[in-house]
């Protein structure tokens, strides 16, 4: 008699692989080895699949023995003895790795005919062999196979997952497996039990980071009634997204380990093993007895910290470098120090730089109020807060945070302070803790042209896409030195914006938490490269010998000693470094160092504001430190199609009112405006001015009119035909759109503009040209009759491509426009074909003819009248003539 059963406490795979075997072998009779998970047995109930049961079963009677799922004899049951007798044939078909032990058949001394492999499901290996053998399936037979390979693989999202299993499914969907009852019976709700079950065991769980991973522990003593834990596992799991969960359950007389992961570095099959078990890399389990729930606890996080090294420690989570404090400063300078570099808690160091304690604002504030402002900090600072050291693991950490209130940790080697962890680095680790990784994918478009974002945290492939192969292979490359420096390494700013835009940005700006200059000189010099530094603002520019360059920073804070003023600069952290920028969709970082590299730094809500396609600022007082950044943010609303968002509008609209443009040099205004009118769509950037007031800025007479409007939408098509040409010539396009801002002005506006703007010689010179000739200029291009070539030529000669492109914005007569368009693209490119060589062999003396004859030439020429050599030879002999 044949025989067909699996492990006990029977899952849908095994169930599924069992019915495959009876294709393959009709006359088998299946039969559970001990009792079903609670979901199986409830199918079983309404679906009657011809099961003997196991009292009804001879044992004696067995000739052949088929185990599927399962290879551990003693997960069988009874039918253990079967295994053991000499005379029972036995075959196995599992998906859970090859026999561990001495269980099998060298322990027996028989030949067992095992079939191992590696796929998803025990299912999908006796699915292909059904195919393969042409054996017809039922809808009823095809749905319980499809429901053991979807269990198994949860619907083919668990990283076990292989394309068999897939090819396995599609041949079950075209036999007629019903989708429905397979949803209907898989996903059932929650037993009240359950939830109680999963209630106690995330109130007694807690996550560790392994090899780069979040592993979840938890425990459980909850009486949860018949309920499978196993069920409980596999939902906590679903619930805190992390990757693997191991928890122990305490059941009866014994404990019950259960294991699943999402991805085969965190292997729970081996964990279950080591507890007497079994099971396979993404799903396991092992009864355990003779120990307590806290010793099978510990003996759990000992297994797991020692295969899988512990990673998320407080060196990996700190903010470095620290402002610190001697305990001899004033508490009056601790707090206007507090006040410049943002912070509100500050660690205290002794007379020989050893931590003493910290002091907080409020403490500060307190004792200014009670008039104390000269008495040292040390005498009000707390040196009971709980300290930390770099190696102290992040769970420690939070919960000494937790329990004692603390919103700022101290880091320390020794006595001194290497970093510190606070709240806000507490949450964004926690963060990660709790909740599946965020991710942003590159932008894809929706039906307006706005680039729309989806969630990706990792932008190495990115990087890869986007860059030169040189430029990231350089990158890499950096990280790996900053490695071995030991130095945190990021590239941030514009660059990481535009990547998650999906928008291609070569100009990489890298950030070292620590001494930038000595980075970039190190990274110079394995590149063969050269460097040029800015000790003052701890900047550098690595050139290579391939012209490539790298601006390379040291991590830095600033504070601003009244408004509008250059910032005071000082080396910081990565935190503090974002922290300075403009905006929070400027504020984002990529780590570049070996582990970590690709990862997304976002601590100010960057990604978010680029989902919502708003621009905010990073705090209140950001235009009143830095008023041009208005200016910025408008820019930026023009080149991405982004909005201010309300609150930043109306910071923008009160700085406006405190007036505190007026107080900004020409040159810091001047430079965004010149960045404004660079971008493609000028005309709406500076329409947006004007409805936030800030033209007058520019010139007091200045407003958005019609006159003002039609002229720069002219000159936006003048430009756009002229980039058609492409000329061989770099021109100006913001200084078109000045001189376009300086005709609607009055007479006086040009005198006015280049008293208010540092504008270079050339630009002066063409503002002022255009400005008092312009007129001139069209009235003579418009005579009648018409000119020739020669003639437009004399008068548009010595000008400025700029200033003939805003001619021709200008005037309004298509004739003029065609004949300064002619003069660009052709007669002022035209030379006869004779030159003073020519004029010399000719037998003419160098001198002043020279100029005189080529001048009559090249307008012969132009104006038709000479076409071939001997026509231009023919024009001079007759010219000198005369």
């Amino acid at each position: 008699m044949d025989v067909v059963t699996t492990h006990h406490n029977a899952d849908f795979d095994g169930l599924a692989s069992m019915v495959a075997v009876r294709k393959l072998y009709p006359n088998a009779r299946l039969v559970l080895s001990g009792g079903a998970q609670k979901s199986v047995h409830a199918f079983l109930l309404a679906h009657d699949l011809n099961l003997t049961k196991l009292k009804d079963l001879d044992l004696a009677q067995v000739t052949k023995l088929i185990l599927v799922d399962t290879h551990d004899p003693d997960r069988i049951g009874p039918f253990k003895q079967c295994w053991l007798d000499p005379k029972v044939e036995v075959q196995v078909f599992d998906h859970h790795g090859a026999d561990p032990s001495g269980s099998g058949a060298s322990a027996i001394g028989k030949s067992i005919a095992q079939v191992i492999e590696t796929v998803g499901a025990t299912a999908t290996m006796l699915i292909e062999r059904v195919r393969e053998a042409g054996v017809p399936l039922t809808s009823e037979e095809a749905t319980v196979l499809a429901l053991g390979l979807y269990d198994e693989t949860g619907s083919f999202t668990y990283s076990s997952t292989t394309s068999r299993d897939l090819q396995a499914a599609a041949f079950l969907i075209d036999a007629g497996a019903d989708l429905k009852l397979i949803e209907q019976t898989l996903h059932q709700p929650l037993d009240p039990n359950i939830v109680a079950l999963l209630n106690d065991l995330l109130q007694h769980s807690e996550v560790h980071y392994l090899e780069g991973r979040k592993v979840l522990v938890a425990t459980s003593t909850c009486d949860r009634g018949r309920v499978e834990a196993a069920e409980a596992v596999h939902q906590l799991a679903e619930l805190e997204g992390v990757d693997a969960v191991v928890v122990a359950v305490v059941n009866e007389e014994h404990v019950e380990v259960i294991g699943r992961s999402r991805t085969p570095e965190i292997d729970v099959g081996w964990i279950a093993q080591e507890f007497g078990g079994g099971g396979h890399a993404v799903a396991a389990a092992a009864i355990v007895k003779g120990q307590t729930l806290t010793e099978v606890k510990e003996r759990l996080i000992h297994l797991l910290t020692q295969r899988y090294r512990p990673t998320l420690l407080a060196k990996d989570v700190m903010t470095k470098p620290v402002k610190t404090i001697s305990g001899e400063t004033t508490v009056s300078e601790t707090e206007r120090r507090m006040t410049h570099y943002g912070v509100n808690v500050l660690p205290v160091l002794d007379g020989k730089d050893r931590y003493a304690g910290l002091v907080s604002r409020e403490e500060i504030q307190k004792a200014l109020f009670h008039r104390l402002g000269k008495i040292p900090t040390a005498d009000i600072l707390q040196s009971d807060q709980f300290a930390a050291h770099s190696d102290t693991d992040f769970h420690t950490i939070k919960q000494a945070m937790l329990e004692r209130n603390q919103r700022f940790v101290p880091i320390l080697e020794g006595t001194r302070v290497v970093g510190v962890i606070t709240r806000t680095d507490l949450l964004r680790a926690w963060h990660d803790d709790v909740l599946p990784s965020v991710k942003i994918r590159p932008k894809v478009m929706d039906p307006s042209g706005v680039p729309r974002l989806v969630h990706h945290r990792d932008l190495k492939r990115q990087l890869q896409e986007k860059l030169p192969p040189r430029l990231f292979t350089l990158i890499q490359e950096a990280g790996q030195l900053a490695d071995r420096l030991d130095l945190p390494l990021y590239v941030v700013g514009g660059c990481v914006r535009d990547l998650l835009l999906g928008i291609e940005n070569l100009d990489l700006d890298l950030v070292v938490e620590g001494d930038g200059i000595a980075f970039a000189r190190k990274l110079a010099a394995e590149q063969l490269g050269r460097v040029k530094a800015h000790d003052r603002f701890g900047t550098a520019v690595i050139v290579l010998p391939d012209g490539l360059k790298l601006d390379v920073a040291t991590a830095r804070t600033e504070y601003y000693e009244y408004p509008t003023a250059l910032p005071t600069v000082e080396q910081s952290s990565i935190k503090k470094d974002l922290y300075r920028r403009d905006f929070t969709i400027n504020a984002l970082a990529v780590r570049l160092n070996g582990r970590g590299f690709g990862e997304v730094l976002d601590f100010y809500g960057g990604q978010r504001d680029l989902k919502n396609q708003a621009i905010r600022v990073l705090h209140s007082l950001s235009f009143v430190e830095d008023p041009t950044r208005v200016f910025r943010a408008v820019r930026f609303e023009t080149r991405f199609g982004f909005h201010l968002g309300k609150d930043t509008l109306a910071l923008a609209k009160a700085a406006v009112k405190m007036a505190l443009f007026q107080k900004l040099s020409g040159h810091r205004l001047l430079e965004e405006l010149k960045a404004l009118c660079s971008e493609r769509e000028p005309k709406s950037g500076l329409k947006r001015l004007a409805e936030l007031d800030l033209l007058r800025f520019i010139h007091p007479k200045l407003s958005w009119t019609p006159r003002l409007e039609k002229l720069l939408f002219a000159v936006e098509e003048t430009l756009d035909w002229y980039r058609l040409l492409y000329l061989d010539r770099k021109l100006e396009a913001w200084l078109v759109y000045m001189m376009a801002i300086a005709a609607v002005l009055p007479d006086r506006g040009v005198t006015d503009l280049l008293k208010r703007f540092p504008f270079s010689e050339r630009e002066a010179t063409t503002l002022k040209a255009l400005r008092g000739g312009a007129h001139r200029l069209l009235r003579q291009l418009s005579k009648q009759p018409p000119l020739k070539p020669s003639g437009v030529c004399r008068i548009l000669e010595g000008a400025q491509d700029e200033a003939l492109v805003a001619i021709m914005a200008q005037s309004p007569s298509d004739r003029v426009k065609r004949l300064v368009s002619a003069y660009l693209t052709a007669w002022r490119q035209a030379v006869p074909r004779l030159t003073g060589k020519d004029l010399q062999s000719m037998g003419i003396k160098p001198g002043p003819i020279y100029g005189t004859v080529l001048t009559q030439l090249r307008d012969a020429h132009l104006d038709g009248l000479v076409k071939t050599e001997a026509e231009e030879r023919a024009f001079i002999e007759k010219l000198l003539r005369r």
